[in-house]
C-alpha cells in the first residue's frame, strides 16, 4: 500500500490525503492507532479525531518520510482550521518510529522558536499564538503533550456546531433607514466598496491593487481609508446636489483611478464639503486573513508577505497597525457606530446566508458554508443564527496532496510548483483551487498536449521567464501590469473560444480539488451545512462552473455547489445590484452583503 503511494508520487501523480486516510484506515487492529485531542480557543471545547498509521520496521526511511509527512499534515490541516490552545497526543510511546515523528513535530511547528523565526508549519502557530493572546491575554501560551495510550480519556466529548436559532439574519436587512452603511470586499487584486443610504445603493467603486508587493502596513491601510472616504464624501455631494463636484469625483471613482488621483480627489472633496461631510453609521468589512472579534489577527498570508520579509522594520509592531484598522475607520463613523469585521470565507458565508433567509428561512437553518475562489481559495461558515465560529479557517493552507514530487521541486514562486508561496509547504490548496491552480494546470497540460496554446500564454504576457542565481523560474507578472486576472479570464475563455477537452479537463481538476476539500472540512469541522456555496471569478462563467461540477461528481457523486449569482440576490440591496446596468451580483455580491454585516453591529450596539 505504502510503497503504490510512493511510486505515484515520483511519478507526478496526486496522492491525496482522503485517500491515504482511507487506505491507512482499512488496516484496522494491524495498524498502529493514534488519538489527537484538540482542545479549541473556547475553553471546555475539545476535538478528537482518531488516526491509523501502518507499523513500519525502522530501516525503512523512506516510507517512514512518508507517514511523518502524512501525520503532520493532518495536525496541520487541523490547527490551520480550528486553531486551539493545545494538543495531546495519544499513541504507543514504545513504537519508537512514532516516537521521533510526534517529538519532531514540535520542531517542524516551530513551537519553542519567537514568532519571527517560524517557518513552513510554524506559521500556523503564528496565527494560533495571536489568536491566543487576542482572546485569552498575554499569559496564555500553546502547549504540545505526548502520552501513552493507556492515559486517554476514559470519555472523548467532541465539541459540537451551536445550532441555537437566531432571527438576526432577518433582521439585518430590514432596518436600514436613517443609516448609511459602507461594504469593503477586500481581495487579493482588488478591493471593492459599496455604500447604502437609507437602505438604497448610493455607488459602488472598485480599486485595483496588489498587496503582495506592500513592505510596510501603510500601504495596504490607507488605500481602504482613502476609498472609504471617497465614497463617503460622493454620497456626501450627492445629499448636497453638488453637480461639480460630483463630476470632479467622477475621475477617481472609476476603476482605474490610481491611489494619487483617490487621494487628491478625497482631500480636495472634504476641504469643499467641509461640515457637510456626513458620517457613516458603520463599515462592514471582508477581509482575507484571520479575523477575531472583529480584529485581524492573522499575518500569514500572501497579502502581508511582503511586509514580514522587509528586514527594515519590525513585523510584529508593523502588523499591530493592521490589527487596529477597525479603530481607523471607527474614525470615520459618527458616535455610536458600528464596525464589523470578518474573514473574506465568512463573509462569503454570511453573503449567502442572509439571501437565503430572505427567500426560504428553513434553508439556513443549519447554516451555511461556502468558499470563495479567487486570488486564494477563502472557506466561510457561519450557523444558522449567522454566528462566525472562533476559528482561523484557513483551509487554502489544508495540505490536501502528499504526492506529485514533480511539481514539487519547482521553487513556491514558480507558476508550476505546488508548494505555498507563504508557508514554502507542498500540496497546500492555494495551488490547487484558487487561480494559481488553474494557471499550474495551463502550464501542466498545454506544454505536454497544446504547444500553440502554451505558447500563446509567453506571447500574451501572462507568463515570463526569470532568472535569479542561475535558476529560472516561470511566473505570472505583476509588474509593470498585473497580468493575473488576464490570464485567468484569458484561460476561462478559451472553454469557449476552443471548445477543448483538453481546457475543460483544467476545471474538472478543480472540482476534483473542491471535492478533497469537501471531504476535509467535513472530516475536521462536521458543519451541519453539507452543501457548499460558490464565489469568486472562477465561476462567474456558467460552462466554468459547470465544469468544476462534473469533477467535483467525479470523485462525490451526490456533492451539492450552489453559485452565488444573481439568482441569490433576494434582499433589497442585492436587487438593486441585479438590476444595476455597470455592476453585477458575481463583483459585488460580498460587498452588498457586509453592509448588511456593518448594519448587525448597530442592532448589537442598540441591544434592538
Amino acid at each position: 500500500m505504502l510503497r503504490g503511494m510512493l511510486e505515484a508520487a515520483k511519478r507526478g501523480e496526486n496522492v491525496f490525503i482522503t485517500d491515504v486516510r482511507k487506505n491507512f484506515r482499512s488496516l484496522g487492529v494491524q495498524g498502529e492507532r493514534i488519538i489527537i485531542q484538540l482542545d479549541l480557543i473556547k475553553k471546555g471545547d475539545s476535538r478528537y479525531f482518531n488516526i491509523i498509521v501502518p507499523d513500519v520496521p525502522e530501516e525503512n526511511s523512506e516510507e517512514i518520510n512518508f507517514i511523518a509527512s502524512y501525520l503532520r499534515a493532518e495536525i496541520y490541516n487541523m490547527l490551520s482550521s480550528l486553531g486551539g490552545r493545545g494538543l495531546t497526543i495519544y499513541f504507543n510511546t514504545q513504537n519508537m518510529v512514532l516516537n521521533n515523528i510526534f517529538t519532531e513535530v514540535r520542531e517542524a511547528f516551530c513551537m519553542d522558536k519567537p514568532l519571527s523565526e517560524r517557518t513552513g508549519y510554524g506559521n500556523c502557530m503564528n496565527v494560533i499564538d495571536r489568536m491566543i493572546r487576542a482572546i485569552h491575554g498575554e499569559d496564555e501560551k500553546f502547549y504540545y503533550i505526548l502520552k501513552d495510550s493507556c492515559e486517554r480519556p476514559g470519555t472523548m466529548t467532541d465539541y459540537k456546531e451551536d445550532t441555537t436559532e437566531s432571527d438576526m439574519l432577518g433582521r439585518v436587512t430590514k432596518n436600514l433607514e436613517g443609516k448609511l452603511v459602507c461594504g469593503i470586499d477586500i481581495g487579493g487584486t482588488d478591493i471593492k466598496v459599496a455604500l447604502a443610504g437609507d437602505g438604497h445603493i448610493s455607488c459602488f467603486k472598485e480599486y485595483d491593487w496588489n498587496p503582495k508587493a506592500f513592505i510596510i502596513p501603510e500601504q495596504l491601510i490607507d488605500p481602504i481609508l482613502y476609498i472609504t472616504r471617497l465614497v463617503r464624501a460622493y454620497y456626501s455631494a450627492q445629499k448636497a446636489q453638488n453637480k461639480d463636484l460630483l463630476e470632479f469625483l467622477d475621475s477617481a471613482m472609476d476603476k482605474h483611478s490610481s491611489i494619487e488621483t483617490i487621494i487628491e480627489s478625497v482631500e480636495k472633496a472634504e476641504e469643499i464639503l467641509s461640515e457637510d461631510i456626513i458620517k457613516l453609521d458603520a463599515v462592514g468589512l471582508s477581509f482575507p486573513d484571520v479575523v477575531v472579534r472583529d480584529k485581524i489577527v492573522g499575518g500569514e498570508t500572501t497579502k502581508t508577505r511582503g511586509m514580514k520579509l522587509n528586514p527594515t522594520i519590525n513585523y510584529e509592531k508593523e502588523f499591530a497597525k493592521i490589527t487596529a484598522l477597525n479603530d481607523r475607520l471607527m474614525e470615520l463613523c459618527r458616535k455610536g457606530g458600528a464596525i464589523k469585521n470578518m474573514n473574506d470565507g465568512p463573509a462569503a458565508a454570511y453573503t449567502a446566508a442572509v439571501e437565503m433567509m430572505a427567500s426560504d428561512p428553513a434553508s439556513v437553518r443549519n447554516g451555511v458554508f461556502a468558499h470563495s475562489l479567487g486570488t486564494e481559495l477563502g472557506t466561510g461558515w457561519v450557523d444558522g443564527a449567522g454566528r462566525v465560529p472562533e476559528m482561523p479557517l484557513e483551509c487554502y493552507n489544508f495540505i490536501i496532496d502528499l504526492g506529485d514530487f514533480v511539481e514539487k521541486a519547482y521553487t513556491s514562486e514558480d507558476v508550476r510548483s505546488i508548494n505555498n508561496v507563504n508557508t514554502g509547504l507542498a500540496g497546500t490548496l492555494q495551488k490547487y483551487t484558487s487561480q494559481s491552480g488553474v494557471f499550474r494546470l495551463a502550464m501542466q497540460y498545454f506544454n505536454k498536449q497544446r504547444p500553440n496554446l502554451y505558447k500563446e500564454l509567453f506571447d500574451l504576457g501572462f507568463v515570463v521567464e526569470t532568472e535569479d542565481a542561475g535558476i529560472k523560474t516561470l511566473v505570472v507578472p505583476t509588474e509593470p501590469k498585473d497580468m493575473r486576472k488576464g490570464f485567468l479570464e484569458h484561460v476561462m475563455k478559451l472553454t469557449e473560444r476552443e471548445d477543448d477537452e483538453l481546457v475543460n479537463e483544467i476545471f474538472r481538476q478543480i472540482g476534483v480539488y473542491l471535492a478533497i476539500t469537501w471531504f476535509e472540512t467535513e472530516y475536521i469541522l462536521e458543519p451541519a451545512c453539507k452543501e457548499r456555496t460558490l464565489f469568486g471569478r472562477l465561476v462567474k462563467m456558467k460552462k466554468c462552473f459547470d465544469l468544476i461540477k462534473e469533477g467535483a461528481k467525479s470523485r462525490k457523486p451526490d456533492i451539492v455547489f450552489e453559485l452565488a449569482d444573481g439568482g441569490m440576490a433576494n434582499t433589497p440591496l442585492m436587487k438593486q445590484l441585479e438590476a444595476d446596468a455597470h455592476y453585477t451580483v458575481a463583483q459585488f455580491a460580498q460587498a452588498v452583503g457586509v453592509i448588511y454585516f456593518g448594519n448587525q453591529g448597530l442592532i448589537e450596539n442598540s441591544g434592538e
